[in-house]
């Protein structure tokens, strides 16, 4: 069972990758994956149910690249998040731009969704920034919530760009940190932000 399962939405992946979610049919599924289409509805249900599996398998696979991440250094902190998300990104574009177009479209990735996916993601920077805080980098006059959100809301615009095709993964890298040390840099100490605005520099070569 769980085999024929892993089929399943290994052939799903693919289909998306190569074609997009709505090119997703039931029927085609089955025959690729040599079940019937009532086995697809007993194993793991229908379209929806299918593309929920795909983007939670997809936001434990970022949670993870972002999770290896071991620095005491803010901004590098944030740099190799970004990096390795774009090295991720990288691995197979057409199907992480297909699931991130279809996670969208569904809602699966807004605030209000039931599944959850929102708050994980914000989890991250909050952490960072109040490990900022209380290293003295920040002077905490923005709450670490705040900042959080502001600096999500920078990598997501970065990550929906590129998953519309406006620019490639350099494009994305660049203005992700661009909008991440800019929001560091509202609530900076004089010596920190001095270096958030030398790396903003460096983003411009």
């Amino acid at each position: 069972m769980a085999k024929r399962r892993g089929l399943i939405l290994s052939h799903a992946r693919a289909t998306i990758a190569e074609k997009g979610f709505d090119a997703l049919k039931l029927r085609d599924l089955a025959r690729q994956a040599g079940v019937t289409v009532p086995t697809i509805y007993n194993l793991i249900g229908g379209k929806p149910e299918i593309l929920a599996l795909i983007i939670e398998e997809l936001v434990e696979r970022l949670q993870e690249v972002q999770r290896r991440v071991q620095t005491d250094d803010v901004e590098l902190a944030f740099e190799a998040q970004i990096d390795k998300l774009a090295e991720l990104f990288q691995s197979d574009e057409n199907y992480y731009r297909a699931a991130f177009i279809a996670g969208d479209r569904s809602g699966l990735f807004e605030q209000s969704s039931q599944s959850g996916i929102f708050s994980r993601a914000l989890q991250l920077p909050i952490d960072v920034c109040r490990d900022a805080v209380a290293a003295g980098l920040l002077f905490g006059n923005v709450s670490s919530e705040q900042m959080g959100r502001q600096i999500y809301g920078c990598y997501r615009l970065a990550r929906q760009d590129w998953m519309n095709g406006y620019f490639d993964l350099e494009g994305f890298r660049r203005q992700s940190l661009t909008g991440v040390f800019l929001c560091l840099a509202a609530d900076a100490k004089p010596a920190f932000r001095q270096r958030l605005m030398q790396r903003i520099e460096n983003l411009k070569d």
